[in-house]
């Protein structure tokens, strides 16, 4: 009897060394395909992000030959180049990058709104209202947005906002009181919180017309050849029944290529933004082209706006670069600055949001 004892358990006790040696073989096994795995996506991220940093490269050398070759007087336009959408590149039987270059100049920019002090510009708060006006948002949320930048504590009435309101959140948080880094921080802002059905709508229908520019040298005018209709509304009161008349803007700029069409959803805005098939779309090859179609000879004394607030040559710029590969799909989106020799430089770069 001991003697069957004995070799039962031993039997047992070899089972469950099999046992235990299969379950460690399976979890090294296991531990190895993960590994396997993780190694094969961050080779595939690494090459996706170098994917797209060689088409933001193309890019560059679209806008230097832009500046280089001078056409139309040296003016940027949707009838340039870098306008034109970059054409999918296949990379090997396993990738493509495909993308798009779009005029940052064409949008009012949000941190014109105040002075290199931090403190409020009268003529750019009255473009910005008109622009939310144009766009059917409240006027009075500039308030708030001017508030988020400016360099005071004290919340603009009525509906201006400072550390006070925010502290009242959750999670709280404070106001900025510095310009603007990307155009996505205005879901922080009062007014333009994306949880709320209305002002979600709001953020979206204000995003293709804004931009969040630096401005060393003070506000950054627009470009009267790219700006969107409500744009160039917004730079006067005389100005809201001749823009969409004076507008460059094609709206079927990038329509091969949706993803970059979806940046400019301006369907929303009506019919009277973007009729633009029996509109004279030539760019105009310098401002006082532009003044004299708009007020012609000067005799009519229309209000243009301040000179110096808008231009027909742009400096900054955005670029999107889709990478498609085998296992994923990258966005990559990389504000330029370009100097007066074509030269740019990437201020900065986001992935799958702009």
């Amino acid at each position: 009897m001991n003697t069957r004892r004995e070799s039962g358990i031993a039997i047992v006790t070899a089972m469950l060394v099999v046992a235990l040696g299969s379950i460690t073989m399976v979890a090294i096994a296991s531990r190895q395909q993960l590994s396997l795995q993780r190694e094969r996506n961050e080779a595939a991220i690494m090459l996706s992000r170098d994917l797209a940093v060689s088409g933001e490269r193309f890019a560059a050398a679209l806008l230097f030959r832009d500046r280089e070759t001078g056409d139309r007087n040296n003016t940027d336009s949707l009838d340039d180049d870098w306008a034109q959408t970059i054409p999918p590149v296949p990379i090997d039987s396993n990738a493509a990058i495909q993308g798009c270059v779009w005029d940052l100049q064409g949008r009012l920019n949000l941190n014109n709104l105040v002075d290199a002090e931090g403190n409020a510009l009268p003529y750019e708060v009255e473009r910005m209202q008109r622009l939310f006006g144009e766009l059917g948002i409240g006027v009075n949320k500039v308030q708030a947005v001017l508030d988020w930048i400016d360099r005071d504590v004290d919340a603009t009435l009525p509906d201006g906002a400072e550390d006070d309101y925010y502290a009242g959140l959750d999670p709280a948080y404070r106001a900025s009181n510095a310009p603007f880094v990307s155009t996505s921080e205005l879901k922080l802002v009062k007014g333009f919180n994306v949880a709320v059905e209305e002002e979600a709508e709001d953020y979206e229908r204000l995003l293709p017309h804004v931009s969040a520019l630096p401005t060393p040298n003070g506000p950054i005018p627009i470009n009267v050849n790219t700006a969107t209709p409500e744009v160039l509304a917004s730079q006067s009161d005389d100005m809201k029944g001749l823009a969409a008349d004076l507008s460059r803007w094609d709206s079927s700029a990038y329509e091969d290529y949706p993803q970059c069409e979806d940046i400019f959803d301006l369907a929303a805005e009506g019919p009277d933004s973007l009729t633009g098939d029996a509109r004279d779309t030539t760019p105009y090859e310098s401002t006082l082209l532009f003044d004299d179609e708009a007020d012609p000879g000067g005799g009519n004394g229309i209000d243009l706006g301040p000179p110096g607030s808008y231009d027909v040559r742009s400096d900054y710029f955005q670029v999107r670069i889709d990478v498609i590969t085998e296992t994923l799909q990258l966005s990559q989106y990389s504000v330029f600055v370009r100097d007066g020799e074509g030269r740019t430089e990437v201020l900065y770069r986001s992935r799958d949001t702009p």
